[in-house]
C-alpha cells in the first residue's frame, strides 16, 4: 500500500522573518479551517488540502498564543503570560478584546 506524502510550506505570518513554532491550533468544522497560534502572537487561517493561507491578526503583545476557540461566526483567543483574550470575526475584524490592567504597585517603602 503507497502512500502520498506532500510537504507544504512552514506555517508563519507576513511580517515574521522566519516560520515560527505553532502554539496553538484548533479546526474548524464549520468552515474547515485550520486555524493556528504561533510563538509570536499572531492567529493565522489555513483554507483547504492545500493550506492557502487566509486571515491573520495579532492576539496582543509578542507572547505566544495559548488558546484558540471557534464558533460558528467568531474566533477566540487567549494570550500566553495574561496578555489578552479576545474575540474576531472569522474575517479578522475584532469584536472585543480584554488586557488585564498592569499595576505597577511598589510596596518597599510601606
Amino acid at each position: 500500500m503507497a502512500t502520498t506524502y506532500r510537504s507544504i510550506a512552514p506555517i508563519g505570518t507576513q511580517r515574521d522573518l522566519y516560520a515560527q513554532p505553532v502554539t496553538a491550533l484548533a479546526f474548524d468544522t464549520a468552515s474547515d479551517t485550520l486555524w493556528t497560534g504561533n510563538n509570536v502572537g499572531s492567529v493565522v487561517a489555513f483554507y483547504g488540502t492545500a493550506g492557502h493561507r487566509g486571515v491573520a491578526f495579532p492576539v496582543g503583545g509578542d507572547l505566544a498564543v495559548k488558546k484558540i476557540l471557534t464558533g460558528d461566526k467568531y474566533v477566540r483567543a487567549l494570550g500566553a503570560a495574561g496578555r489578552g483574550i479576545g474575540q474576531w470575526s472569522k474575517g479578522g475584524v475584532n469584536q472585543w478584546y480584554h488586557r488585564q490592567a498592569f499595576c505597577a504597585l511598589n510596596l518597599d517603602y510601606v
